[in-house]
C-alpha cells in the first residue's frame, strides 16, 4: 500500500518537462507570428488606403489644373519616362490689348508671370515626393531645399522610372504616372511596394498653346 501511494505522488518527468515546454514554446510562437503577421496586414492596408488616397487628390488637382494649361513644357514633346519635371502657365485673365489675349502666368501673387512647374524630388530616396512649385522663368532651377513648394504626393518610389511625366505635344496630351512605396520596420524587408503598376493620370490639354 505505501508502494502504491508514492507512485502516485511522484512528479512530472524531466523529459515529460522538456516536452511541455517545447509544445508551450511551439504555441507561443505560433501565436506571435500569426499577431506579427497581422500587424503587418494592418500596417500595409493601412499604408495602402491612406497613400492612395492621397495620390488620388494629387490627381484630380492636376487633372483640373492641367486641362486648361498653357505653354506646357514650351512646346517641347516629353516622351521618355523618368522625366522628373513639366513646366506650364495657367490663364490669369483675358486682356488683348495688354496680352493680345489670354494672359498666362501663375496663381502666385508675387510671380504673376511665371512658371507652374510639377516636379518629382527623389533627393531623400526613402520619401520620394511629388511637388508644385513657382518660379520666375521656365527654365529656373527650383528654391533651395523646395521652400515654397507644396507637397501633392509622398512616399513615391526612389525609382522615378515607375513615377514619371510625358507630353505629346502632336496629341496635347500628358500622361503623368505615380507608384507608391511604405517604408516601416513592421514590414517584411522595412518597405514594400503598394501599386504593382503605376496610378496614372491622362489629360488632354483645352487650350492651342
Amino acid at each position: 500500500m505505501m508502494d502504491t501511494v508514492q507512485h502516485h505522488a511522484r512528479g512530472f518527468t524531466i523529459l515529460e518537462i522538456q516536452l511541455a515546454a517545447v509544445i508551450f514554446a511551439g504555441i507561443l510562437a505560433a501565436l506571435l507570428l500569426g499577431l506579427l503577421m497581422g500587424r503587418s496586414s494592418y500596417v500595409s492596408a493601412e499604408a495602402y488606403v491612406q497613400l492612395q488616397q492621397e495620390a488620388r487628390r494629387a490627381f484630380d488637382g492636376m487633372a483640373r489644373e492641367l486641362r486648361g494649361a498653357g505653354q506646357v513644357n514650351n512646346n517641347v514633346t516629353i516622351l521618355d519616362p523618368g522625366v522628373q519635371r513639366l513646366d506650364f502657365q495657367i490663364a490669369r485673365s483675358f486682356d488683348i490689348s495688354v496680352c493680345g489675349g489670354v494672359c498666362w502666368g501663375t496663381d502666385a501673387v508675387l510671380l504673376p508671370n511665371g512658371w507652374l512647374h510639377y516636379v518629382l524630388d527623389a533627393t531623400n530616396p526613402q520619401n520620394a515626393r511629388l511637388m508644385r512649385c513657382v518660379t520666375a522663368n521656365r527654365l529656373d532651377p527650383m528654391p533651395v531645399d523646395f521652400a515654397g513648394c507644396r507637397v501633392l504626393a509622398n512616399s513615391l518610389t526612389p525609382n522615378l522610372a515607375n513615377s514619371s511625366f510625358m507630353y505629346n505635344h502632336a496629341t496635347r496630351t500628358i500622361l503623368v504616372k505615380l507608384q507608391t512605396s511604405v517604408t516601416s520596420q513592421q514590414l517584411p524587408g522595412g518597405s514594400m511596394v503598394l501599386s504593382p503598376t503605376p496610378l496614372t493620370l491622362r489629360v488632354r490639354l483645352r487650350n492651342t498653346l
